[in-house]
């Protein structure tokens, strides 16, 4: 064997001259000590490592056997007992520090040959790139048999602040303490071989004294049909245990968005849910208004009510949230100042994430630093929306039920009583004309049907359109006034337009408004009844100039079936208000100047009363 051969003499201390001359020029001393020793031997192509004088053999030869499975390694001890536990570490030889140099010599050249023979130099370099490999990973890597760790790569230092010396004088029951160390050691003394692989979760002691959630999972090691110990990856699962936690709140939070009674409950109940589950202290919910031209702020956290004031309608085509609750698709600005839409290019707000809620309309998230949500924000946030969406639309319909069945119940009412009148009278003439041959009877019996059916056109309008509204836009107010008077018939009666101006409706159902307003004036104030139509900034009115209608009566004017005239059908007013709640707005009556009455339609109590006004 004439290749010289390169050793790291591990010793404390200085070398022993006596083991450096005896190996002679034939074997090149390295020396370093134990604690550089594994950086050294990562460093230098080394043959042979010698151990010398050090306080603990064993755990130098577990440290390198950790990093370096075949290469020779060479105790030098005169101590039986630390031979022994040296060559159950894994080490290579046991030779005397008083052994003839030729024979120390021997021992080593033998080493080096075998290593070199089973372990040419692309194995060392593959065994280093797998162990590169390995101290790559976040997971912590670790073999251990009966003895305690055998192999482990560098993560596993790293996290639990022991260096690879201690390391290997532990085994992994050691990492842990009280009750959880008497769980794995438990765990580890009841393993079944035939469960292998397994898996469980402890907290592990970390180096800054934290404790931290991993997920173990062990299997044995074999060395061809022989076990040899057990090998296991440990893995942080702080954020999978996060995740789970956070699932479950909002699983919770979830059961509170579907209880809100209305679209204004689950709006808090949102934000609500946004700071105290997933952090998010800034959050809006901005619902569309009933004219379907603006976003109105309906529920804020408080951190965000103080971090902004009062929050503005967000009117078309003047935002980011406009953008989104047009296209319907959820983003994410890391800063919004770079953003041309920005409603206010100077807000202190930075990051936003703005959440599409369907045709409902958005949630806001902001922060005041820049790109501050990562994928988990993005993530729970995303799923948060989602079910704000579908309690949104869970409180529209059961709003909808409701007024369906409160109409159901109106209309028996008036089935069984209103209708029940014009029909007895209709009764009454049919048998005084049967029994006196008098036909002039039948035209009462035809006024009554006619009643009926007037009473039942009304049932109807109410029953299929109800408070919806259609599509909304700009509506010259005076000219579907001048439409609709066209639609009554009385030809004695006047009609008179102050002030004119165009407001955002739905032209057919405010035409139903109209119509029904101005038959109410005919039928209590007579066939040549003057009726006005006043606008004004944010209302318009209907006044007459009949008999009016005392004060402790106006509130139940908008009751169905409510009439005081023979004729009347009782759901004009009825039909009124629900064409103006469907708008968003509201109806109240007051006396007209000549003593009428005045029927005023406010229309800035869509702005009052938001969204929910729909």
């Amino acid at each position: 064997m004439d290749e010289p051969i390169d050793a790291a003499y591990v010793v404390t201390g200085p070398p022993d001259d006596d083991v450096v001359n005896a190996l002679g020029r034939r074997v090149a001393i390295h020396a370093t000590d134990p604690r550089n020793a594994p950086a050294y031997l990562e460093a230098e192509p080394i043959d042979c490592v010698i151990v010398g004088s050090v306080e603990d053999p064993e755990a130098v030869v577990r440290t390198v056997r950790n990093r370096f499975c075949s290469l020779p390694i060479v105790v030098l001890t005169d101590s039986e007992r630390s031979a022994a536990t040296a060559l159950a570490a894994g080490a290579t030889d046991i030779a005397s520090p008083d052994e003839p140099s030729g024979l120390l010599r021997a021992r080593i050249e033998d080493a080096v040959e075998t290593f070199r023979t089973e372990s040419p130099a692309d194995g060392r370099r593959d065994r280093r790139f797998a162990d590169s490999m390995l101290d790559a990973l976040d997971d912590l890597v670790y073999a251990f048999d009966g003895e305690g760790f055998v192999h482990w790569n560098d993560r596993l230092a790293e996290v639990t602040g022991h260096a690879d010396g201690e390391l290997a004088r532990r085994h992994p029951v050691d990492l842990f303490e009280g009750s959880e160390a008497d769980r794995i050691a438990a765990a580890i003394d009841a393993c079944d071989v035939d469960a292998l692989p397994m898996t469980l979760e402890a907290e592990l002691e970390m180096n800054d004294g934290r404790s931290v959630p991993y997920e173990f999972t062990n299997t044995l090691l074999r060395d061809g049909d022989t076990v040899v110990g057990v090998v296991g990856v440990g893995r942080d699962v702080t954020e999978r245990r996060r995740t789970e936690r956070t699932l479950e709140r909002l699983l919770e939070a979830t059961h509170e968005l579907m209880d809100a009674e209305d679209e204004r409950a689950v709006a808090q109940a949102a934000v609500a849910a946004a700071g105290r589950v997933l952090g998010l202290d800034r959050t809006g919910i901005h619902l569309v208004d009933s004219t379907g031209e603006r976003l109105e702020p309906v529920a804020l956290t408080d951190a965000a009510e103080a971090s902004i004031g009062a929050v503005p309608a967000l009117e078309r085509g003047e935002s980011l949230a406009w953008e989104v609750f047009e296209a319907g698709t959820d983003r994410v600005y890391e800063d919004v100042h770079r953003q041309t839409e920005v409603h206010n290019p100077e807000t202190h707000l930075r990051s936003e994430m703005i959440f599409s809620l369907g045709e409902h309309g958005v949630m806001i998230v902001a922060s005041t630093d820049i790109d501050e949500f990562d994928d988990a924000d993005v993530y729970f946030a995303k799923l948060l929306s989602a079910t704000i969406t579908t309690a949104l639309e869970r409180a529209r319909r059961e709003a909808a039920l409701e007024y369906k069945n409160a109409q159901l119940e109106e209309f028996v009412g008036v089935v069984s009583h209103d209708l029940r009148n014009p029909l007895g009278v209709a009764e009454g003439y049919v048998e005084l004309a049967m029994e006196t041959d008098d036909r002039s009877h039948l035209e009462r019996v035809q006024r009554s049907h006619g009643r009926m059916r007037r009473i039942i056109d009304d049932l109807l309008l109410l029953a299929r359109e109800g408070r919806a509204v259609g599509t909304t836009g700009p509506v010259d107010l005076g000219a579907v006034a001048r439409r609709a008077w066209r639609n009554v018939e009385s030809p004695e009666a006047t009609l008179r337009i102050d002030d004119d101006r165009t407001i955002v409706a739905d032209e057919s159902r405010l035409m139903q408004l109209f119509e029904n307003a101005f038959r109410n004036a005919i039928e209590h104030a007579g066939p040549d009844v003057a009726v006005t139509v006043e606008a004004f900034e944010g209302e318009f009115a209907i006044a007459d100039d009949g008999p009016g209608i005392d004060p402790e009566e106006r509130e139940t004017v908008f009751e169905p079936g409510y009439t005081d005239a023979d004729e009347g059908t009782g759901f004009g007013m009825t039909i009124i208000e629900s064409v103006a709640e469907g708008h968003g707005w509201r109806c109240t009556i007051e006396e007209s100047d000549s003593g009428g009455l005045r029927l005023v339609v406010r229309m800035d109590e869509a702005e009052e009363q938001g969204p929910n006004a729909r």
